[in-house]
């Protein structure tokens, strides 16, 4: 199943970075769960999927409101049913009434991860290790929140080349 977030769709294969606030590399903006702070960078980044952890189900409606639209934390499946916003939570069975392209389930470990792509969910990973986040995209993880925009980035590109869902960006035959 496609994750649908703002005007972006990520399907299976594709990789998307989540870091804290706007980073350039980064496909989704992780921002202080502020309605003014939402619409100001909506306002300046109209088509990057814009997240916020709300620690209210008020400030998470408001901020949904405001342009957000990913709300992490498993006490918000109400507020994106209501409001189609998405939801990052711990289990598909939190998310109840959330829409099926709307839902990313953390993942801890990676038989989780496999678990999650087997079944078709979106999987969200925060792992800090590279060379374990490069098994979880192997696995079939498709968010990766992190602190090192470009880094995750290379480890991406490299597992979709090693996969074959994107083509090398370099290639060198006999190296001898």
């Amino acid at each position: 199943m496609e994750l649908r977030l703002a005007t972006r769709t990520f399907g299976p294969g594709a990789f998307a970075i989540m870091a804290d606030g706007v980073d350039d590399g980064a496909d989704i903006a992780l921002v202080a769960s502020d309605p003014a702070t939402v619409l100001r960078v909506r306002a300046g980044h109209p088509g990057t999927p814009i997240a916020v952890e709300p620690d209210t189900a008020a400030q998470a409606g408001a901020c949904v409101r405001a342009g957000a639209d990913l709300i992490v934390g498993d006490a918000f499946a109400e507020v994106a049913a209501s409001t189609g916003a998405a939801l990052a939570c711990s289990s598909p069975e939190r998310a109840t009434g959330v829409r099926p392209d709307g839902l990313l389930v953390a993942s801890a470990d990676l038989v989780g991860t496999a678990r999650l792509a087997d079944a078709g969910l979106a999987a969200l990973t925060d792992e800090p290790e590279q060379a374990v986040m490069a098994v979880h995209a192997w696995l079939g993880a498709r968010v990766f929140r992190t602190h090192d925009v470009h880094g995750t980035r290379q480890v991406l590109d490299m597992v979709a080349s090693i996969n074959g869902s994107r083509t090398p960006a370099v290639a060198r035959r006999g190296l001898a």
